[in-house]
């Protein structure tokens, strides 16, 4: 399992939902639909700023996050879905200190 942040914007379609019905319970279907996908809603929050939710969760893989993105923009609800996965930046940092000296800039 893995970890991801999400970050999303509503299209005005997603914004006029919520003027229809301010009281549905949108966290209930979000932890839902993590559910549905083998995982789980870790935190979930609207925002003011560049992005209108952030989503922490849990997911098998970037690819079912991936596939569930292109679902949820076919609603025309979502403007914007950013998926951002939690790395193990000390080993990356291990392996690409295995590659330093590879990489000549042009003209060295």
């Amino acid at each position: 399992m893995k970890k991801f942040v999400v970050l999303g914007k509503y299209t005005k379609q997603g914004t006029d939902g919520w003027l229809d019905n301010p009281d549905e319970d949108r966290r209930a279907m979000i932890a839902g639909v993590c559910s549905k996908l083998g995982g789980n809603l870790i935190d979930m929050m609207y925002t003011r700023g560049d992005y209108d939710v952030v989503v922490m969760l849990e997911a098998p893989d970037m690819d079912t996050l991936l596939s569930l993105k292109l679902a949820m923009m076919k609603t025309g609800a979502i403007a914007e879905l950013n998926i951002h996965e939690e790395i193990d930046l000390g080993a990356i940092a291990r392996k690409g200190a295995t590659m330093m000296g590879m990489y000549k800039a042009p003209g060295n």
